[in-house]
């Protein structure tokens, strides 16, 4: 956490309702950064996806409503712990 600290990609604050516990939150900087990284790989994908033939082009959309069930699934069973 330090080093996400002094790289300012984190920022630490006391919990006002527990002073034992801290507050971790992105910074803008590392908002941003996320942000990029998305916007890459997003960039990635669109060009491998035009080198699909439309069949294939067509079975991954098709495969779009299951791998959002999937994605829902996943932050349900990471939030549960």
């Amino acid at each position: 956490m330090r080093t996400l600290v002094a790289r300012d990609l984190i920022h630490r604050e006391p919990d006002p309702a527990d002073r034992r516990s801290v507050r971790l939150t992105p910074t803008l900087g590392a908002v941003h950064g996320m942000a990029r990284i998305e916007e890459a790989w997003a960039e990635v994908f669109a060009h491998a996806l035009g080198d699909l033939t439309p069949r294939q082009q067509a079975a991954l959309s098709a495969a779009v409503p299951g791998l959002r069930a999937l994605a829902d699934a996943l932050k349900i069973r990471r939030t549960d712990r």
